[in-house]
C-alpha cells in the first residue's frame, strides 16, 4: 500500500482486532478496524469534558487479562478501565507523577515514575503498607515480565539509571543490574540512555533500545554486559520497543520502525514505512503477527510483521502517545447487522403506519364530502317541496 495521509485499510486485513489509544490531550479511544460500516470510527472511552491539562496519557497496560486496562497519566493517579462495562471502575492515588510504566501481579499494582521511583500498591488489602523502591534519579520506561509477572525491568538516562530488574514479590529486591560497555578508544565512557526495555519470552533475556542509536540484548545468566549489540553511526534514535520470539521491533524518533533478529544483530531484518512523525509506542497482538504503532503525527497504524505491509491507518485527531491491541471477543459486524436489521424493520413499520394514516385521512375526507353532499341533497329536496306546496 502506498504512503498516504488518508485513512486506509487493506482489504486483506480481516482480523478482529481492537485498538486502544491514549493521546497527549488525555483522551482514551477505541478503534475497531474489523467494523465494515465504520472501520475508521473512534469512540472516546473517557469523558472529554473532565480532561485537565496534566491528563496526558503516559502509560497503558493490560491487567491480569485483556478485560481491564490500566491508564497512567501525567498526574498522581491511575485509572482502571473495565472493557466489559466500558467505564472507569476505580481510581488509585499514587505518590509521584508522571507514570512511565504499569504492571499488575496477584493483588498488587506496580507503577514506575520518571523520577526513578517504583511503587507497589495493594489493590485489595488497604491495611497493607506500600512498597517504594529507588532505581535511580531518571526512568524512561518500566516493563513487566510476561512469564514471571512479579519481575519488572526499568531503564533510563545515565549510567546510574541503566537496566535493572526488581522482584516486587520480595519487597522490591534488585535481582540484576546491567554493566556498561568498556570505554571507547579514547578511554571515554560510552553514554547510556535506555529509552525502553523488554523481556524476550524469558525472565533471563532482555532487550533495550536507546536514544543514542543502539539496541542491546542481555542474558542475566551469563554476564552483566550485553551479549549482543546493534549500533550505528547514522542519526537513528530509538524511542520504544516490543519483543516476540527471536525478534525485537523498535520505533525511532525519525518516523521509522525496524525489526531485529537476536540471532544476528549486525543489521535489521525489516523496515516498516508510512510514518511522518516520531513513533511513541508499539504493541503486538497475541499471535505476534500484527504490529500496532502510535505516532506523534496523530495516526495509529497496523503493519504485518513478516510482509511489512501497512494494513490499517487512521487519524486520531491528537498526538498518539500509547497504544494497545487485542483480539476482540465479539464480532462487530454481527451486532452491526442486527442493528441494521432493526433499523430496516423500524423503517418498514414506519412506512406502513404512514400509509395507514394516509388511507384513514382519505376515508375521513370522503366521508366528509359525502356528508356534505347528503346535506345539500336534503336542502335542495326541502326547497323543491316548499315551492311545490306554494304553487
Amino acid at each position: 500500500m502506498k504512503w498516504s495521509t488518508a485513512n486506509l485499510k487493506n482489504p486483506n486485513y480481516t482480523e478482529n482486532h481492537e485498538l486502544y489509544v491514549g493521546t497527549s490531550t488525555g483522551t482514551f479511544k477505541r478503534f475497531v478496524p474489523a467494523f465494515e460500516q465504520k472501520p475508521f470510527g473512534q469512540r472516546n472511552l473517557y469523558d472529554i469534558n473532565q480532561l485537565e491539562r496534566n491528563d496526558r496519557v503516559t502509560a497503558l497496560s493490560f491487567g491480569l487479562d485483556t478485560s481491564e486496562i490500566f491508564i497512567g497519566r501525567a498526574k498522581e493517579n491511575v485509572h482502571i478501565h473495565s472493557l466489559r462495562s466500558d467505564k472507569v471502575e476505580r481510581i488509585i492515588n499514587l505518590n509521584y507523577a508522571p507514570v512511565v510504566g504499569l504492571a499488575r501481579f496477584n493483588d498488587y499494582l506496580v507503577a514506575g515514575f520518571s523520577n526513578g521511583q517504583v511503587q507497589r500498591v495493594p489493590l485489595e488489602d488497604k491495611s497493607e503498607t506500600e512498597c517504594i523502591v529507588n532505581s535511580g534519579d531518571d526512568m524512561a520506561h518500566l516493563r513487566q515480565c510476561p512469564s514471571d509477572r512479579n519481575l519488572v525491568a526499568t531503564g533510563g538516562k545515565g549510567r546510574q539509571n541503566n537496566l535493572k530488574i526488581f522482584d516486587m514479590a520480595a519487597d522490591g529486591k534488585q535481582v540484576f543490574t546491567s554493566k556498561n560497555l568498556p570505554n571507547d578508544y579514547l578511554q571515554l565512557e560510552v553514554p547510556v540512555w535506555d529509552s525502553d526495555v523488554g523481556f524476550i519470552d524469558s525472565p533471563h533475556t532482555l532487550a533495550t533500545c536507546s536514544r543514542y542509536g543502539y539496541v542491546r540484548v542481555y542474558d542475566t545468566r551469563k554476564q552483566r554486559r550485553p551479549v549482543q549489540c546493534y549500533a550505528t553511526e547514522d542519526q537513528m534514535s530509538f524511542s520504544t520497543l516490543v519483543t516476540h520470539g527471536n525478534y525485537i521491533y523498535t520505533g525511532t524518533t525519525m518516523g521509522v520502525m525496524k525489526a531485529f533478529d537476536i540471532r544476528r544483530m549486525q543489521s535489521f531484518v525489516h523496515t516498516y514505512k508510512g510514518f511522518t512523525g516520531a513513533i511513541s509506542d508499539v504493541s503486538l497482538d497475541s499471535t505476534g503477527k500484527y504490529l500496532a504503532s502510535a505516532s506523534l503525527d496523530r495516526y495509529v497504524r497496523v503493519h504485518h510483521v513478516d510482509s511489512t505491509v501497512l494494513l490499517y491507518q487512521c487519524y486520531v485527531k491528537s498526538k498518539a502517545t500509547r497504544v494497545l491491541i487485542r483480539e476482540s471477543a465479539e464480532n462487530p459486524n454481527s451486532t452491526a447487522a442486527e442493528a441494521a436489521e432493526d433499523d430496516v424493520n423500524e423503517m418498514e413499520s414506519t412506512k406502513k403506519l404512514h400509509i395507514k394514516k394516509k388511507i384513514l385521512s382519505r376515508r375521513i375526507k370522503s366521508m366528509r364530502t359525502s356528508s356534505k353532499t347528503c346535506r345539500r341533497f336534503v336542502k335542495t329536496t326541502r326547497r323543491m317541496m316548499f315551492q311545490t306546496v306554494k304553487t
